[in-house]
């Protein structure tokens, strides 16, 4: 029992994965679609139906009996309508679906051992923050969860800035050291400048409120919220190319 409730969680989380790879692509693919029309979103258009391939084959081996709903019908067709239907209503059923399978396949034990927050966490975020947040010093555990972020890219890249300098430096789509994405197409340049802009307001956002005042409003659940988006932050930057 306990080995197919882990099949069961890891089967979810691959699905989760699709659904999202799938919605970000449709957000791309929609603005590209009403300045140019389907020639200019063709591109990613295919680069959906070959995530829908992967996201139905995954379901499949589950629940071979049951479809996806409408959810090629509007790859197929790849006009502005279908990718809002896309983002809108298919993903969102799809994933309450499995979200339903889930529970219903394992135990609620079970679902709370696999999915609490800590196993979210960068393994930088468990060893610079965790301890204080567990501790209570929730200040403390959310400023050094993004400065262990800061500490890793300057880790990474041999760089000694910090803050907006380190990130406009070392994230720049003007040769970056640290290569977010696909730099020649429009989604991965879309996705690099936004990162950045990201890093930039983690720091201005939270480190700095939080390393310059003792004051602070957060709550258990809003400190673990930081940790594990600090923690998405760590992953992008363990998984960035490194350009020499």
């Amino acid at each position: 029992m306990q080995k197919e409730e882990n099949h069961m969680i890891h089967w979810y989380l691959a699905v989760k994965n699709k659904i999202c790879a799938i919605e970000q692509k449709a957000r791309d693919a929609l603005p590209l679609y009403e300045r140019g029309g389907k020639d200019a979103s063709a591109a990613i258009n295919g680069y959906i139906s070959e995530d829908y391939d992967q996201l139905l084959n995954q379901w499949k081996q589950r629940f071979p009996d049951e479809g996806l709903g409408n959810l090629s019908r509007h790859i197929r067709f790849g006009m502005g309508c279908d990718y809002s239907d896309i983002i809108n209503h298919d993903l969102p059923e799809i994933e309450r679906r499995a979200e339903t399978h889930l529970l219903n396949s394992v135990s609620n034990e079970q679902v709370n051992t696999e999915f609490g927050f800590e196993n979210l966490l960068h393994p930088i975020i468990i060893n610079h923050a965790y301890q204080l947040y567990q501790d209570g010093h929730l200040r403390e555990a959310v400023l050094n969860s993004i400065t262990a972020v800061y500490d890793f890219i300057r880790e990474r890249t041999g760089t000694e800035e910090d803050g907006d300098r380190l990130i406009g430096q070392v994230m720049s789509p003007n040769n970056p050291k640290l290569i977010l994405s696909e730099l020649s197409t429009e989604s991965g340049l879309n996705d690099q400048k936004g990162f950045m802009q990201i890093y930039k307001g983690a720091f201005q956002g939270i480190r700095n409120p939080k390393a310059h005042s003792l004051t602070h409003d957060l709550t258990d659940i809003k400190a673990a919220q930081y940790l594990v988006f600090a923690s998405l932050l760590a992953r992008r930057v363990e998984e960035a190319n490194i350009n020499a």
